[in-house]
């Protein structure tokens, strides 16, 4: 659960400096330069995301939905079994 809570927080922060610096886009007009640090924390923010997902992945304390199929039971086959 506590893996849910950070994941939805960092989105909420990577949309929140892509607000911001469509703010400042519009409002400094070239003037400053707050646009390109609220996108750099954006990207930065990403990446850090990114990468605590494929270290969740690869120490197994989230399984990725599709990429790990259960394996199908064996099905008794004619051939295994004793002729009578």
């Amino acid at each position: 659960m506590w893996v849910k809570i950070i994941i939805v927080l960092v989105f909420f922060g990577i949309i929140a400096s892509l607000a911001s610096g469509l703010y400042y886009l519009v409002n400094d007009k070239g003037e400053s330069r707050r646009t390109l640090r609220a996108l750099t924390v954006r990207i930065g923010l990403s990446i850090g995301l990114f990468a605590f997902l494929m270290l969740l992945i690869g120490f197994g304390v989230i399984k990725p939905h599709g990429l790990y199929p259960e394996p199908a039971a064996p099905a008794a086959s004619q051939e295994s079994r004793p002729n009578p």
